[in-house]
């Protein structure tokens, strides 16, 4: 029977009595397909926004590759720079998700559904998003001028439904919307649309990358199954299936392919799990997928059976294997900007800039596990390719993030508009879940305004401008921006105490050796600077001198020498002693200075590489180390040849480039001592540390409660009120302990105002138990007030627990610096604003 007899069943009232392969029709201003992290964050933002949304996702969890299906931990620009996590709704889930799972995801390959949980409680908790599951677009509908002539896809294409199956109702969706995102990660939306599209590696001659191949070809960055094993307590056996790959020693599985932490109770593995070319990454999937389970299944008989240490890994099983391959890139959507290999280098500081970030240049070599002869990825044989790749954060234009042709598309995920090089510093979830809300608070406010995606990123046109002040409002990380106040009013701060700039103790296990020069970039609070004491360590036997010198750089992450300021030499004698730099120094308050030592040019090299410069336990924030890599050939040859047969294909330049150090400090005093973390710093409308510290930070020696303190010259009326908090930005949360919450976040305080400053204080809002960093609270009705006083009462977990030695050392340089840190963190607050809604319209 194809259709209901009406003779015998009557028309159903109840929607659950519907026969199977119905048809429901959904309206809404947005459409997004893909819910994975960047889809889910693009519609939660465009829901918080006003928009009516639906996320349709063809699986039946959230989270994409970070889900438990695929389960590829996310990671983000502050794997390797400093101070730069993403912020927003990416950090929101995973600090919620920190603060409630038990377990710890430190591998591929370990997440639980516990994360699948908190993604779709956000999901479900937000008014105007409606989430569909287990729904597969497969038909797009078009309209505009080449579609009707029947002639090739081109400029006026404009979607009006999108058609889905829900494979596990039968039922068949259509989807109809103003406007549509695709998050698929393979770019269906746009492919069956007919957007602009690419797929494989450019040439290098397109957009004279370095890291592209000579010629075009159809390669790409493979795809990946996790897996996962534990300690049974008990002797299990493993036989292979027949058609497992065959490895029986190290060697076959290719260089630099590390079975790390295979010694701990439970692990998970391994990212070089990959197949890439000569399979397609969409219409090979299937044989993809059968040629990962293959290879994985190799190695873990491997292990259980030929590895050296195959004895110790008697009693662990495979508990999990992933059979949902993650997929790291695919086709690639083209918008009115192609994001290149040099606008991640250099960032142009796009008009349009939605959004700041930066994995690193990360490119997987061509056919993943099939190819024997080079890494995984190159950067893990060659230091002069590491050091390039590392690029600092750089600026994502909103350009973009839509289609060039279809003039109702939003792009989201990994199928932006990028070349193959850009992307991968690009594609990472946290990076993808950041530029998703950017998006779609775009997208909303084009809805609101009745505008396309063009029209609303256009550089020379009002609206971008408030995009971005929505963006910097909603805790979307800008670098250069500033958040304008929306009262229009000076304000004065003050505060009970402030910090010192104190890097702790020094940490000798942790010492540099001066056998490339070697600095700190902190942050400067006076007009002069007449000495600095660094505590050095000598292990030569004669007196060994060095040279310093002092520059200020514009960011954390600068990568040129900066402007000089001043320089010198300093004898340091053996054995370890604290040596004082006579600087006297002119500098400008408010900004960031290198101090760097080195050898000196022509100096023997037993000095050289005799000297070490002492660590400290404790990184302030807005603070790094950094070290000088120089290629081989010198900064004026034109290539240099690397030591990886990955060379032949790529044409890296010689640089010289200052990197970063991110989870060190050294030993510092300054006279005279330093106080950048006054409580000015919560008003400037610069929330994040890239600049300078950009917070108030209390005296940690002082007791709670302690004040911050806003004071404006006449009434100002408002109904909102946003904080936010120190969450460590320097940290790799997605890998922290299970139930952690940030120790100097501020977690419990008082928000009170009064109109006049001899006027009783009304309190307007408690809260306790806080572990996020964006609070925004909404007041049951407007304020006018004079004064407003925030109120720290309580700092980090109520009953902090101490994490064990395995803990701190999975979470690995995050833990072991959390571990050194010896003094308590103060009051931390970025910033305190004020809103009235009539003034956000």
């Amino acid at each position: 029977m194809t259709a209901m007899d009406s003779t015998r069943y009557p028309t159903p009232e109840n929607p659950a009595d519907r026969p199977a392969r119905y048809t429901e029709e959904l309206h809404a201003d947005l459409v997004v397909v893909g819910g994975g992290l960047a889809g889910l964050c693009m519609a939660l933002a465009a829901a918080r926004e006003g928009a009516d949304t639906v996320l349709v996702h063809d699986r039946p969890v959230l989270g994409g590759n970070s889900s438990s299906e695929v389960r590829v931990v996310p990671a983000g620009t502050a794997h390797f720079s400093a101070w730069a996590r993403e912020t927003g709704i990416v950090e929101e889930l995973l600090l919620e998700d920190r603060a409630t799972n038990h377990a710890q995801f430190w591998e591929g390959g370990l997440t639980n559904c516990g994360w699948d949980l908190t993604l779709w409680n956000a999901a479900r908790q937000q008014p105007r998003l409606r989430t569909v599951l287990n729904a597969s677009v497969r038909t797009v509908h078009v309209m505009g001028t080449d579609a009707d002539k029947g002639g090739p896809a081109g400029q006026g294409i404009t979607i009006s439904r999108v058609d889905a199956v829900q494979l596990t109702t039968e039922k068949e969706l259509r989807l109809c919307a103003r406007q549509f995102a695709d998050c698929t990660g393979n770019g269906t939306v746009g492919y069956l649309a007919g957007a602009d599209w690419d797929y494989g590696r450019e040439a290098r001659h397109e957009y004279g990358e370095p890291l592209a191949p000579a010629v075009r070809d159809f390669s790409t960055s493979g795809s990946t199954i996790t897996l996962r094993a534990r300690d049974t307590g008990r002797p299990v056996c493993y036989t292979p299936p027949t058609w497992a790959e065959p490895y029986d020693a190290q060697h076959p599985i290719g260089p630099f392919r590390e079975l790390r932490n295979i010694h701990r109770k439970e692990f998970g593995g391994f990212w070089w799990l990959e197949i890439g070319y000569p399979f397609h990454q969409v219409t090979g999937a299937e044989e993809v997928r059968d040629e990962l389970l293959r290879h994985a299944l190799g190695v873990w008989n491997y292990l259980k059976n030929h590895h050296p240490r195959r004895r110790a890994l008697a009693n662990y099983a495979l508990e999990w294997i992933g059979s949902l391959p993650g997929r790291r890139e695919s086709r690639r959507l083209l918008g009115d900007v192609v994001l290149s290999e040099w606008d991640c280098h250099e960032d142009g500081v796009w008009p349009d800039r939605i959004a700041s970030v930066g994995w690193y240049l990360d490119l997987h070599a061509k056919g993943g596990l099939l190819n024997k002869s080079e890494p995984g990825e190159p950067s893990k044989a060659d230091v002069d390719y590491r050091h390039w790749t590392r690029v600092p954060p750089f600026s994502v234009p909103l350009r973009a993030c839509y289609s060039r042709n279809v003039t109702n598309l939003w792009l989201g995920g990994r199928c932006l508009s990028a070349t193959h090089v850009a992307l991968g510093a690009l594609r990472v979830q946290q990076i993808l879940g950041m530029l998703g809300q950017a998006t779609g608070v775009a997208a909303a406010y084009a809805l609101l305004g009745g505008l396309t995606p063009q029209q609303t990123a256009d550089p020379d046109d009002k609206h971008i401008d408030r995009v971005q002040q929505r963006l910097l409002r909603s805790d979307v990380r800008i670098h250069g921006m500033r958040e304008r106040p929306v009262t229009g009013l000076e304000v004065a701060v003050t505060a009970d105490s402030q910090a010192p700039l104190d890097f702790g103790a020094p940490d000798p296990a942790q010492a540099r050796r001066l056998h490339v020069p070697q600095a700190l970039v902190f942050p400067v609070s006076t007009g002069r600077l007449r000495t600095a004491a660094v505590r050095l360590r000598n292990d030569g036997r004669t007196m060994a001198t060095i040279g310093w010198h002092l520059a200020e750089v514009p960011t954390l992450w600068t990568r040129t020498d900066g402007e000089p300021v001043a320089h010198g030499t300093v004898d340091v004698p053996p054995g370890t002693a604290e040596v004082t730099l006579p600087l006297e120094a002119v500098v400008r308050p408010g900004r960031l200075h290198r101090l760097s030592l080195s050898p000196l040019a022509g100096a023997a090299a037993p000095d050289a590489a005799a000297v070490h410069w002492i660590t400290a336990t404790d990184q302030p924030p807005g603070t790094t180390a950094q070290y000088l890599h120089t290629t081989d050939d010198g900064p004026t040859a034109e290539a240099h040849s690397h030591g990886v047969p990955a060379a032949g294909e790529i044409a890296l330049p010689a640089y010289r480039h200052w990197c970063q150090d991110k989870w060190t400090a050294f030993t510092l005093r300054t006279d005279p001592v330093q106080y950048p973390y006054g409580p000015e710093n919560a008003v400037t409308g610069r929330h994040w540390p890239e600049t300078g510290p950009q917070l108030w930070m209390s005296d940690p020696q002082a007791s709670l409660p302690q004040s911050l303190e806003l004071s404006y010259p006449r009434p100002l009326t408002f109904d909102e009120v946003r904080l936010r908090f120190d969450t460590d930005l320097n940290a790799r949360i997605s890998s922290a302990p299970g139930l952690w919450r940030p120790p100097q976040c501020v977690s419990a305080y008082r928000v009170l105002s009064r109109p006049g400053p001899h006027q009783p204080w009304r309190e307007l809002h408690r809260a306790e138990d806080n572990y996020h960093r964006l609070n925004v609270i909404r007041l049951p009705s407007a304020v006018r007030a004079r004064q407003v006083r925030v109120e720290v009462l309580a700092v980090g977990p109520p009953e902090p627990r101490r994490f064990t030695e395995e803990e701190t050392a999975c979470w690995r340089e995050d833990g072991r610096r959390a571990a050194r840190s010896t003094r308590p963190p103060g009051c931390r607050i970025y910033s305190v604003g004020l809103y009235h809604e009539d003034a956000l319209l």
